[in-house]
């Protein structure tokens, strides 16, 4: 079915430089907003100046330029972004260009409502422009939509009046606004006339079945200047004259340093100064942003002076409460916690009576899985650069919500949100890692105190012990099956993660319970490419197949059997308002089909197939995996992936996507694991935290996309959930050994 667009004004348009530029005004819910920091809305002469994004710049050489509003992590939104525009601008794509947006902010007017931001108690409305939880296209897709369609009907209009015929006359292709008679305008040729004109009082938009780039295999936008070294990413910014910073943060959670000799330090040639830096931690669900680890923080001239002279501080740190935290004692509570009658954990979920359908079932299955701690590693270590002399304010980093970092300018110097710049680039991996605020608060608290501007630089050491860590879990299942094999009540026990218990099997089984527990930790734990998901995808479609086999199921059949009926329930999770039970069991039939799943059971010795699937924000993902095990050594044979994400924008973009997630899972499965012995990380480097190597990868992806014509939901955190299950259930299915605990390192030798 056709949308159509209707509202007033939708675009400010100008001409600037010889183009036609339009820029959406702030507001994406409706409302007519212009103002940015105070400012009068935008004319030929300011536009550019003042941040509200520019969406669309049409040349007069036809070749356009298209903003992407959302960070680019290697997720693919510098692609589906303006793919989204141009497709309903009828752009031709081979002469199409990405820039990224500046930052957008609005301070919000009393008692304003409509913004997400005024809800989480902050005082300025922007647009989404993060990266995060998979929400860049499911959030954008029908606003750019729009915005490609009105400039679209700006020049069709334009065109009409030049041949003077009726609109209807014409149609657009490639940049140019066709008319059968024989005229081809290219819209390079329209866009003064096109500025001229004022929005129509409603646009429709494309059906799918009129999508010519929607749906199709793009390459991404800005794959050249990667592959040839071009200073695309954060840790390449640069401000003229700016000095270098490291700074030493404490070992030990939660602690500062106490005394310091810096003598041999400052000796160091170019070495400027020697700070301590104060620890500033705001408390969870504060509007304050500002994050610092404490530390002493060496500034220079050159980034490998600042580097030697760290090395050279003699300092004596605080131990904190948690000195005597590990991961053994950690765990040992855990396990103590599973081993009592749950009475002591948090409710998270309960349906039904669940004491009295397992007291009344003819078989209990019970078992226990863990997880370690996990690390982020990003490729590309933190950074930030800051100038933060007085009247000047900018930011030039990596991150995942650049509106953050504005909140931290604004409390270090005492200014609105709306005064500082925040210039973002493309970011080498983010995986939740680049939401939070620690290394930007340095860069800007240094630059401050300074009054030069200061870049703060973070090695590979720093960043896996200070980071915003997975958290490790521990889960005892219990579940009873009546004289059918049927499920008829189900017990989950949580030690430390409580996330994302309302995916499968809840409100699938009658009696249903799951309660949490959140033992005391100095570790500082947060979002981690699935969070939550990525812990309760490999426990929970582990132990279904061990249910199945209870049972004497085909997983497959076990899983269809609790899925059915297909019906969509109500999710009070997020990133979705349901969980559509119908979708799950199709992605699982699809990559069964794809598979050869009903020949599992004729593999070759020492060969095994498994399943496993996950409802993670809104998308729908199962794997089969297929492995070999000899002699204790596992290969991955092959991976097959079904995945069901609304409307498919960028396929080549999923498809990579699922392969880089089922990759990144693998990892985790097979080596990822982060310790805790006296108060401090006991991995610094790849040496001790292991990664997969290359010929530990799979041999073979398969990636199947669902057509649909359901609103788009995202991908980036998807495949990785269900393809640890799908791993180890095939690994089980080669071996017999069931892989209850991870990482598998070691479980496989005889």
């Amino acid at each position: 079915m056709t949308e159509v667009l209707d509202r007033r004004r939708f675009l400010k348009v100008s001409m600037i430089g010889g183009a036609f530029v339009a820029a959406l005004p702030l507001a994406s819910c409706g409302r007519e907003t212009d103002a940015v920091s105070g400012a009068e809305p935008p004319s030929a002469s300011n536009l550019r100046s003042e941040k509200l994004g520019l969406f669309i710049t049409i040349k007069a050489d036809n070749s356009i330029v298209i903003g992407a509003p959302n960070m680019e992590m290697g997720q693919g939104t510098f692609t589906s972004m303006p793919m989204m525009i141009a497709e309903e601008l009828d752009a031709d794509w081979s002469n199409t260009s990405v820039e990224l947006m500046p930052l957008m902010l609005k301070k919000l007017a009393e008692n304003e409502e409509g913004s997400d931001a005024a809800t989480k108690g902050f005082d300025y409305f922007h647009a989404y422009q993060g990266a995060g939880g998979s929400q860049s296209v499911k959030k954008n897709y029908t606003y750019l939509r729009e915005a490609g369609a009105a400039i679209r009907n700006r020049l069709v209009r334009a065109a009409a009046a030049r041949l003077g015929v009726p609109e209807t006359a014409l149609r657009t292709e490639d940049s140019y606004v066709i008319y059968d008679g024989g005229e081809r305008i290219p819209y390079g040729d329209l866009i003064e006339a096109a500025a001229a004109l004022e929005d129509s009082e409603s646009v429709a938009l494309k059906s799918p079945e009129e999508f010519r780039i929607i749906g199709t295999h793009r390459r991404i936008m800005g794959a050249h200047d990667i592959v040839t070294g071009a200073p695309v990413f954060g840790i390449d910014q640069q401000f003229e004259g700016m000095l270098h910073a490291v700074v030493a943060r404490s070992p030990y959670f939660q602690s500062e340093a106490l005394r310091f000799d810096d003598a041999a330090a400052r000796a160091v040639p170019g070495v400027v100064d020697i700070i301590q830096i104060p620890r500033i931690w705001p408390e969870r669900g504060s509007t304050e942003l500002l994050s610092l680890h404490g530390g002493v923080a060496v500034i220079a001239e050159t980034l490998w002076s600042a580097m030697k002279a760290r090395r050279l501080l003699d300092i004596e740190w605080d131990t904190g409460e948690f000195a005597e935290e590990s991961t053994a004692a950690s765990e040992a509570d855990y396990r103590r916690f599973l081993a009592s009658d749950g009475s002591e954990g948090e409710v998270m979920r309960e349906d039904g009576d669940v004491e009295t359908a397992l007291s009344g079932a003819t078989r209990i299955v019970e078992a226990q899985y863990s997880s370690k701690t996990l690390t982020h590693v990003c490729m590309e270590p933190h950074s930030a650069a800051a100038d933060m002399r007085d009247g000047i304010w900018t930011v030039r980093a990596s991150h995942q919500f650049p509106d953050r970092l504005a909140y931290c300018v604004a409390e270090v110097a005492g200014i609105e949100p709306t005064q500082a710049t925040i210039e973002t680039a493309r970011l080498g991996g983010g995986f939740g890692r680049k939401y939070p605020t620690d290394y930007g608060s340095e860069a800007i608290w240094l630059s401050h105190r300074l009054r030069r501007p200061v870049k703060v630089t973070w090695t590979r050491e720093d960043d896996i012990q200070q980071d915003a860590f997975n958290r490790p879990c521990m889960s005892k299942f219990r579940a009873g099956l009546n004289a059918n094999g049927e499920v008829v009540g189900w017990d989950h026990l949580i030690a430390a993660y409580g996330a994302h218990i309302h995916v499968f099997p809840a409100g699938m089984i009658e009696n249903f319970r799951a309660r949490s527990y959140y033992p005391p930790s100095g570790m500082w734990f947060g979002a981690w490419r699935g969070p939550g998901h990525n812990t309760m995808g490999f426990m929970l479609q582990s132990f279904i197949d061990e249910v199945a086999e209870a049972a004497g199921k085909d997983p497959l059949q076990m899983r269809l059997e609790v899925l059915s009926p297909d019906r969509k329930l109500p999710y009070p999770g997020w990133g979705a308002d349901f969980y559509d039970t119908g979708r799950d069991a199709n992605v699982l039939r699809v990559a069964a089909a794809n598979s050869e799943w009903s020949d599992r059971n004729a593999l070759p010795s020492g060969h095994g197939r498994g399943i496993a699937s996950h409802f993670t924000f809104g998308s729908y993902c199962a794997h089969v995996v297929d492995v070999r095990v000899e002699d204790g050594e596992l290969e991955i044979l092959r991976i097959v992936t079904a995945i069901d994400c609304g409307q498919a924008v960028n396929r080549l973009g999923i498809e990579a996507q699922m392969e880089g997630g089922a990759l990144d899972g693998v990892s985790v499965a097979l080596h990822q694991a982060i310790h805790v012995e006296n108060g401090q990380v006991v991995e610094k480097n790849f040496d001790t935290y292991r990664l997969m190597r290359i010929n530990e990868a799979p041999k073979e992806i398969n990636v199947h996309i669902i057509d649909s014509d359901e609103h788009p939901t995202g991908t980036g955190e998807l495949s990785l959930p269900p393809i640890i299950p799908a791993l180890t259930n095939a690994i089980y299915h080669a071996t017999g050994k069931r892989i209850r605990d991870l990482p598998i390192a070691n479980q496989l030798q005889a």
